[in-house]
């Protein structure tokens, strides 16, 4: 059975999160733990691969947080999927050559391995056509309630 990673599926949830309830503003991973129903610990760990793929930038401080590194029409699933688990592979031997080479000797005669490519580039080209936006509009769509962050508020 072919799966998409935990941290993949924790990754979309949490992008479309920061889109979709906090408008692309800065966001704690509290808030988006308790509204996704996800361990904060694990949104901090796969925030670190979306923010060294460049698709959320991130704050420290009292006021600090997570925010999308870019409009919400420009981050795909695909976008995701490569900062968190690399571009997917169906199977080891249609990566780079050299790599499987490695796995495999047979990469130049195989039959099956161009289906195995072709299946695997497919899958990522409709990950690449899903953007963020996609997502909240089909949220709404489905009627799902939008539960903006009010953010933190200081009176003195």
């Amino acid at each position: 059975m072919l799966k998409i990673s935990a941290d993949c599926d924790c990754g979309v949830l949490a992008l479309f999160d920061i889109a979709y309830h906090a408008a692309g503003r800065r966001t704690q991973t509290r808030e988006i733990a308790e509204r996704q129903r996800l361990s904060k610990g694990h949104i901090e760990q796969v925030f670190q691969r979306l923010r060294r793929g460049k698709l959320v930038k991130s704050q420290r401080g009292p006021a600090g947080g997570f925010s999308l590194a870019k409009p919400v029409e420009e981050i795909t699933i695909g976008d995701i999927v490569r900062a968190i688990d690399g571009p997917i592979q169906l199977v080891l031997c249609v990566g780079d050559e050299a790599r499987s080479r490695a796995y495999c000797e047979r990469i130049h005669s195989c039959a099956a391995r161009d289906v195995w490519k072709g299946a695997s580039d497919l899958l990522m080209s409709f990950f690449d056509s899903v953007t963020v936006a996609d997502l909240c509009q089909r949220a709404r769509d489905r009627g799902i309630r939008r539960v903006v962050g009010q953010g933190l508020t200081y009176q003195i």
